[in-house]
């Protein structure tokens, strides 16, 4: 797919408000819905990569494979190999032992579901691998989604098989819904009832909106700011009291969906040269901040400090890019 400067600034501003919203918490209190937004975008591009396999008869599974793996592995298991150095000399046995199973389970991509087990995402605040939860969410999706295309699409139409995912999307969002109010920690962690957001992305890509040439400036920025509205707003309004995802995850979700749809190619917003930066270290920043975050209060480090985390967090994040993910 052609580079997307407006999806890669949409990462900054998904990547911006996790990273804030952990290390400074009251200033962002519904910053964790940036990783929905996340969830959008690669429901958008991993739809897109496998439909244009599909319409020209070229798409491998293994290769998407591959391709998902050589994106994703490399960097966590730097991180997870320098958490098991460091957690051998500053950490106390039984949390070493905690970190080591840890690892295990976030390399296979299970971690989510621990996590549900253990206790509920924000009451886990000492947990330095908390954070792959959404990475082994994001891997069962593309361990499922590409392998259920293309078994339905020897017997159904393009046509029908939108149809189909539109029908799934409805039905994982109900099923949120549902387990939102009745199993918090499961529909927290697991990727059923997220799953519509990653649909949500891939609807963008199957049903975009098509606007009046004549007009078409204008509704490109009319949707683009709809959207940076609805996902600013949830940043703020939300909190971790707020039942979630469930329905109210559609504000920041539909938010990027819009922004998706928008299309704005020299955007003020997504297309700033900060913006474009931090979109590419994006998956980077968002492995390393977390452990960093962590520290503060796992060794009882000065809060005052916490900006140096965040300046740390990227950082580490542009290092991982340029030595390990562009490798």
């Amino acid at each position: 797919m052609n580079f997307r400067k407006d999806i890669n600034g949409l990462r900054a501003v998904a990547v911006l408000a996790v990273v804030i919203f952990h290390f400074y918490p009251s200033l962002l209190t519904g910053g964790f819905a940036g990783v929905d937004v996340f969830f959008v975008i690669s429901g958008f591009l991993m739809t897109g990569i496998i439909f244009k396999g599909l319409d020209n008869n070229n798409f491998s599974i293994l290769n998407f494979y591959i391709a998902r793996a050589n994106r994703i592995i490399p960097a966590l298991a730097i991180l997870c190999l320098t958490l098991l150095i460091f957690g051998y000399f500053f950490t106390i046995p039984w949390d070493y032992k905690t970190i080591g199973r840890d690892v295990a389970t976030s390399m296979l991509f299970i971690s989510n579901f621990m996590f549900s087990i253990r206790g509920g995402y924000f009451e886990s605040t000492d947990n330095f691998l908390l954070h792959t939860w959404s990475l082994s969410v994001e891997w069962q999706f593309y361990i499922i989604y590409p392998a259920f295309l293309v078994l339905i699409n020897k017997y159904f139409s393009i046509k029908n098989i939108k149809n189909i995912i539109l029908l799934l999307f409805l039905f994982s969002f109900i099923l949120s819904i549902f387990a939102t109010q009745n199993w918090p920690k499961e529909s927290y962690f697991l990727l059923p009832p997220i799953a519509w957001e990653l649909l949500l992305g891939g609807i963008a890509y199957l049903y975009p909106i098509k606007l009046n040439n004549k007009k078409i400036y204008k509704n490109d920025r009319a949707l683009e700011l709809t959207g940076v509205f609805l996902i600013i707003l949830s940043y703020f309004i939300f909190s971790k009291n707020t039942a979630w995802p469930g329905y109210l995850a559609f504000i920041p979700t539909i938010g990027a969906w819009l922004i998706i749809q928008a299309q704005r190619k020299n955007s003020y917003i997504t297309g700033n040269v900060l913006f474009q930066k931090l979109g590419l270290w994006s998956y980077s920043i968002y492995l390393w901040h977390w452990p960093i975050a962590v520290s503060y209060s796992y060794f009882g480090i000065n809060e005052k400090y916490k900006i140096i985390g965040v300046l740390l967090s990227i950082l580490l994040g542009y290092l991982s890019f340029i030595l390990i993910e562009k490798r």
